[in-house]
């Protein structure tokens, strides 16, 4: 089922919290295009605005990517490994940073970043490959019917 960049927009907000099914690739692209022109608005409008849309599209973000992880045939449980494995680098790489900051000296600061550089660059790897592991795993195509269900292209 190939989706327009309207369709794409009414089954994101119609599959608001469905963790349930697939989602092919052109609906999860046209609805990533639509949070990013959102997220391009909402930096005009100023920062409470666009928390105000970042929470309030967690939801359906991360129904979309388990239903897109399920089109390819994988558990949607890796979009949770995925956020803690991502939460965990940063903790990582800013762990040092956070006690000095706290301290409220900023010569502190400058000295735990340059002290911790090799944590932050660890973190950072870490989060950079776990993005390119949810992008190759969203460009996939779709997969021939499976447990999550019937391929929506119609194709075995």
């Amino acid at each position: 089922m190939n989706v327009d960049f309207v369709t794409a927009i009414k089954l994101y907000f119609a599959n608001y919290i469905n963790f349930n099914g697939r989602s092919t690739r052109a609906e999860y692209w046209w609805a990533m295009l639509f949070v990013f022109l959102l997220g391009v608005v909402g930096s005009f409008l100023g920062n409470w605005f666009n928390s105000i849309i970042s929470l309030g599209l967690l939801l359906p973000n991360l129904a979309i990517l388990t239903r897109r992880f399920h089109d390819g045939g994988h558990s949607g449980w890796w979009v949770v490994a995925q956020y803690v494995i991502v939460f965990a680098a940063c903790g990582f790489a800013f762990s040092g940073i956070f006690s000095a900051a706290l301290s409220g000296n900023p010569q502190a600061v400058a000295a735990a970043a340059s002290g911790h550089a090799g944590k932050l660059a660890f973190g950072s790897i870490v989060a950079l490959a776990v993005g390119i592991w949810a992008i190759v795993w969203c460009c996939q195509p779709s997969a021939p019917d499976n447990q999550y269900g019937r391929n929506p292209y119609g194709e075995e």
